[in-house]
């Protein structure tokens, strides 16, 4: 056990806890799951602008992107970059945020109604109560 935390800079205590949960070779999975690296999505602000629009700009602007995937009408997946993504005018502007893909999963599942209140207990800095907005 000592090797995996030492590997995967796990504490002791949360190893155990997963060792006793779950399958060695699962738990391995899980562990080297969590050591990719996620890749860099942003969120268009439809109240600014349409994601295709988006998209064409930071593409000029020499951005490698396409849609995060069909499931989504805002999103998008950046590939790699020659300018700074929170620099750039359009995000200085607001037309898009620097946002995790998992983090439109719950605003999609939740599909607000124009009227309604949404309290938004989640983590910092805001991107699904910005989201919900738009």
């Amino acid at each position: 056990m000592s090797d995996l935390c030492k590997h995967y800079e796990y504490n002791e205590f949360l190893m155990s806890q997963l060792m006793e949960i779950m399958p060695y070779g699962e738990l391995i999975d899980l562990l080297d799951a969590q050591e990719t690296r996620r890749p860099v999505t942003i969120r268009a602000n439809s109240l600014k602008t349409r994601r295709r629009d988006l998209a064409q700009t930071l593409i000029n602007r020499g951005v490698n992107l396409d849609p995060i995937g069909k499931w989504s009408k805002v999103g998008l997946v950046v590939y790699n970059t020659t300018v700074p993504l929170g620099a750039t005018p359009e995000y200085l502007a607001g037309h898009y945020m620097l946002q995790g893909a998992s983090s439109f999963i719950p605003v999609m599942g939740l599909h607000p109604k124009p009227g309604e209140r949404v309290l938004d207990m989640c983590a910092a800095p805001g991107g699904k109560s910005a989201y919900l907005a738009a």
